[in-house]
């Protein structure tokens, strides 16, 4: 996939670029950056007007093949259109302003085009940055395809290593990873653009790459055969997160375990995934793979169908009372899980007498016919409202 125009917007070679027309053409993806000279001169116009430029090219012009005939601008658009090219920008060299008649035609074709000063960028320069750009795009995206495998597939050891070298031949052998998730929306350019600088700012053996919106970043460290667990793992994250630009407040945080093995990073970097959810969930900033408890079973396999219809014979029957009889009973049953099945806790958190969340919760036993049990209840109410947190969340 390539680059749209409004991401080449942001480039510093085309950030002064001033739009004149065609905005709603906006989300064109831009494959390559041409260079439009006398293609369309008169004395050429008897050339099939559709075979000068690619499909999806930015074209770049000063219209000097028009510099003494403005009617040639309009028929030229007409043929970068048929071309099925991405956009157009004139530098204003020979022409200020265009037609009226020629911004006409951009807007009824959704046609961007841009007016750029001549004292501004070369052509050489947006030719160039415009490549850099799509290569940079299209290499995060095959490293997000290799997250996806390995976060997806059943891998061998062997299988993992190498994937794990494929990604950065400096890896080292012990390793842990952080995923990041944005509490407010990043943009995917921004994404990128965040994954970029933690890359230059990170050492040799470490990375960050992009994954669906999030950032993992993995941490490799020289083998030394002894696992780090408890404070001594916990101060080695806090060094490394403390090292980096980013406002973490910002994110929602999962930390993988220390692992010995780099043939062991799809386990490393699902952990943190998982870990990253249960902060979204629980709404913490960070969360660590070993504080999740029974997270850690319902997050590999909470997508199976057993799991769908164990889901649905909890909280659909509580939805169902709910609708039925204009009840909040979920509400209740979600913080009462949240609060470990504290009944104290959750009349704080709901604003209610404690006297009245144990109707309540009472009320849900005789729905869910787990009146006999109190272990029994708990336990299935809270798998079943951890499941459908989890897919509130997903």
């Amino acid at each position: 996939m390539a680059i749209t125009i409004l991401e080449a917007m942001k480039l510093p070679t085309l950030k002064d670029f001033e739009l004149i027309a065609g905005y709603r053409g906006l989300d064109r993806e831009i494959q390559r950056a041409s260079i439009l000279d006398y293609e369309y001169e008169k004395s050429l116009s008897d050339k099939p007007i559709q075979t000068y430029f690619e499909k999806e090219d930015f074209v770049i012009s000063s219209l000097i093949y028009a510099k003494d005939d403005p009617s040639l601008i309009l028929e030229s658009v007409k043929g970068l259109v048929s071309d099925g090219v991405s956009g157009l920008a004139v530098k204003n060299i020979y022409y200020d302003v265009l037609p009226d008649e020629v911004i006409r035609y951009a807007n009824k074709m959704d046609f961007p085009i841009f007016m750029f000063d001549k004292r501004g960028s070369y052509y050489e320069d947006i030719v160039t940055e415009i490549y850099d750009k799509n290569k940079e795009k299209n290499n995060l995206r095959y490293q997000e395809s290799k997250i996806g495998i390995l976060l997806k597939e059943d891998m061998d050891k062997s299988s993992v290593k190498n994937m794990a070298k494929d990604f950065n031949i400096s890896f080292k052998e012990n390793v842990f990873s952080i995923c990041l998730k944005p509490k407010k929306y990043i943009d995917e350019s921004s994404l990128s653009n965040i994954i970029n600088s933690l890359n230059r700012e990170l050492g040799v053996s470490h990375s960050a790459y992009r994954y669906h919106g999030c950032i993992f970043i993995i941490y490799t460290f020289e083998d030394n055969h002894k696992e780090k667990k408890g404070a001594e793992f916990e101060t080695l994250v806090g060094l490394m997160m403390n090292s980096l630009f980013l406002d973490l407040n910002d994110y929602y945080i999962g930390i993988s375990n220390f692992h010995k093995y780099i043939d062991e990073l799809n386990f490393v970097l699902k952990q943190s995934m998982y870990a990253m959810r249960v902060a979204s969930i629980e709404e913490e900033n960070i969360k660590y793979y070993y504080e999740i408890g029974i997270y850690k079973l319902l997050m590999p396999f909470y997508s199976e169908s057993y799991m769908v219809s164990f889901n649905t014979e909890i909280v659909g029957e509580i939805k169902k009372y709910d609708q039925k009889y204009g009840t909040d009973l979920l509400k209740t049953a979600v913080e009462y899980v949240k609060s470990n099945g504290n009944i104290k806790e959750t009349a704080k958190i709901v604003n209610l007498h404690e006297n009245s969340v144990r109707y309540r919760i009472n009320r849900i036993k005789e729905i869910l016919n787990k009146t006999n049990s109190e272990f029994e209840f708990y336990e299935e109410l809270s798998i079943g409202i951890k499941l459908y947190l989890i897919y509130q969340n997903i």
